[in-house]
Formats: structure tokens, C-alpha cells, sequence
């Protein structure tokens, strides 16, 4: 696995082993970042949540969604898993890109997070598929003060899971995958 674009571009990336991690595969990421670089269109002002905030890789496995989001230009990061493996390899990555300034991960569960001390611009969901753990994830998420009505949600799931029913989460974009499904939202707060 590798960053696929941006400044860190085709610079490997270690992942936890096992079948509990599912990365995101490069050709997804890849068109991912390319949709979410037009972000700004989803706005009325001159706001882009790739660019102007904080990123929140809310179940991190390996960091390449929050990595590759600061490879792009995003000026901060955190990274939540619940696996302390996990938290680990993300911890080395962040040091392998030196990107210490940037970036942090902690041990915490995106269904329980901690506190935030401001939102986040964008989240990135991509919990284990089959769990339903989406609406969950972003609920929480909410009443923890990491979303509001600016923050750009992006859930990957497998196309079979539900959709996220969660009261007032606006769909912007979907796109499919594959086996995976990439919707991207807004909640209305």
C-alpha cells in the first residue's frame, strides 16, 4: 500500500496484518481524493474541507485515508482505532512521512470517541463491513463535537449494508467500488 498522490506520492505505507484491516484499495483512494478535491462545490463560501481544517480518520487500520488526505494539502490529522496494533502502525507511518507536526492517533472508538476540542472539516468512516456501524459511528461522533453542519462525512461500506439513516445526514455524492461504496454527506445541525 502506498500514497498515491500529493507530496508523499508512491511512498509505501505499513499496514496491520489479518483480515480485521480491509484497506482501501489505491485505485479507490485515488478516485476518492479526486472527487473530494472538488469538495468545495458542496459549499456556498470559499470553505474546503480537504484544505481548511482538521481530518479525522476515525477507523484508521493503516492511516492511508487521513495520510493521503495530508499528502493533498490538509494541514492536520487524527486517527482513531481501537486496536492498539493498529494505533501503533499509524504512529510509525506518521514518522515515516515526518508528519509528527501534523498528525496524531490515539486508541479510541469512533462509536465512543473522546471529546473534540473543535470539529472536523472532513471524517473518514471506514469501519469493518457487515457491523452497521455507520449511523452509530456518526451519532456519536456528533454529540462528542467532531461534526457539524460544515463537516464532510465520507463512509465507505459495502454496497449490501444499509444506507446511513442518521436524522439529517444530506448524501452529496455515492459512487461504487466494486465491492465498495463511497458515500459522501453533510449533516444538517
Amino acid at each position: 500500500m502506498r500514497i498515491v498522490g500529493g507530496s508523499h506520492r508512491g511512498r509505501l505505507l505499513n499496514a496491520p496484518e489479518g483480515r480485521d484491516t480491509r484497506p482501501t484499495l489505491d485505485r479507490v483512494r485515488e478516485a476518492l481524493f479526486s472527487i473530494l478535491s472538488h469538495a468545495s462545490r458542496w459549499y456556498d463560501d470559499d470553505f474546503h474541507p480537504l484544505y481548511d481544517g482538521i481530518i479525522l480518520d476515525a477507523y484508521a487500520g493503516s492511516g492511508a485515508l487521513g495520510l493521503e488526505a495530508i499528502s493533498r494539502g490538509a494541514s492536520k490529522a487524527v486517527f482513531f482505532d481501537t486496536d492498539r496494533v493498529a494505533v501503533a502502525i499509524v504512529n510509525q507511518n506518521i514518522a515515516d512521512l515526518r508528519v509528527t507536526e501534523q498528525a496524531r492517533a490515539q486508541r479510541a472508538d469512533a462509536t465512543k470517541p473522546p471529546h473534540a476540542t473543535e470539529p472536523a472539516s472532513m471524517i473518514f468512516l471506514d469501519p469493518p463491513y457487515g457491523k452497521e456501524l455507520l449511523d452509530s459511528s456518526i451519532s456519536a461522533l456528533a454529540a462528542a463535537g467532531w461534526i457539524n453542519g460544515n463537516t464532510l462525512i465520507i463512509a465507505e461500506r459495502d454496497p449490501r449494508d444499509p444506507e446511513i439513516t442518521v436524522d439529517g445526514f444530506d448524501l452529496c455524492d455515492t459512487r461504487k467500488y466494486g465491492r465498495c461504496q463511497i458515500d459522501i454527506g453533510r449533516l444538517s445541525i
